[in-house]
């Protein structure tokens, strides 16, 4: 596992330097904080008195994600968003990073499943770099016992695309599939499955791996454990506050 590093600079409208002096320390306190982090400083640029040189490390592509996506929703993100910056990285692997940005995409959708009421479990449909389809948990709402998040969100995809194939699209899902699911992405013949957190019961890819007891005609890509900690918490704080 690369660590990833940011070196460049971000430069401040004259306007907003007092906010942005304010909002500095907290930002920085916060990202060192994280567990990813091995060093972040941001420090007055010598060259010019509205620019601040920044140089940061994470453990990994998958850290360095995450605090791109808690900064971003930051008051540090709302206040700098416009700011001119200039960036180099190194170290960054795209498609851990790409996992991890969809990945994130369903967490929120995995949040709006447990908001009502619902497993939180979310997933996303992507082909070609563009979300064609997502979903999250409501059987309970739906009444439905197959609107599980994967099938919602192939089902989106397939209306999108006006096909019940989806060859060479990829599903990321906060939680390992289940059989029925399994079921349904090589009846759609998807291309790969990304999955967070394992489901040792029910999981049909990885915990118990259905597709390899059974022949099937199609055979897909699978990674797992992709925020996988991120993904398991949502269902342990779920199932902890059902049972109080």
């Amino acid at each position: 596992m690369e660590k990833v590093s940011l070196k460049g600079y971000i430069r401040v409208p004259q306007h907003q330097l007092a906010a942005t002096e304010a909002e500095l320390e907290r930002h920085i306190a916060l990202t060192r904080a994280e567990a990813g982090c091995l060093s972040f400083a941001v420090t007055a640029s010598p060259r010019d008195p509205l620019c601040f040189d920044v140089a940061e490390t994470f453990v990994s592509t998958e850290a360095f994600a995450l605090h791109q996506q808690r900064a971003q929703s930051s008051a540090w993100g709302a206040l700098t968003r416009d700011f001119q910056r200039h960036y180099e990285v190194s170290g960054l692997d795209p498609v851990a990073a790409s996992n991890a940005q969809y990945m994130l995409q369903a967490l929120k959708l995995a949040d709006a499943a447990g908001a009502a009421g619902e497993v939180p479990v979310g997933a996303v449909l992507v082909r070609d770099d563009e979300v064609i389809g997502q979903g999250f948990n409501q059987p309970i709402a739906g009444c439905d016992p197959t609107a599980h998040a994967e099938i919602v969100a192939l089902r989106q995809g397939a209306q999108d695309q006006r096909n019940y194939r989806l060859p060479g699209s990829v599903l990321y899902v906060t939680i390992e599939p289940c059989l029925m699911c399994v079921g349904a992405l090589v009846h759609a013949r998807v291309g790969r499955v990304v999955f967070g957190a394992r489901e040792p019961k029910a999981g049909a890819l990885l915990s118990h791996s259905w597709i390899d007891q059974h022949p099937t005609n199609h055979r897909f890509e699978v990674t797992g454990g992709v925020l996988s900690d991120l993904c398991a918490s949502r269902m342990s704080e779920f199932f902890a506050a059902k049972r109080r």
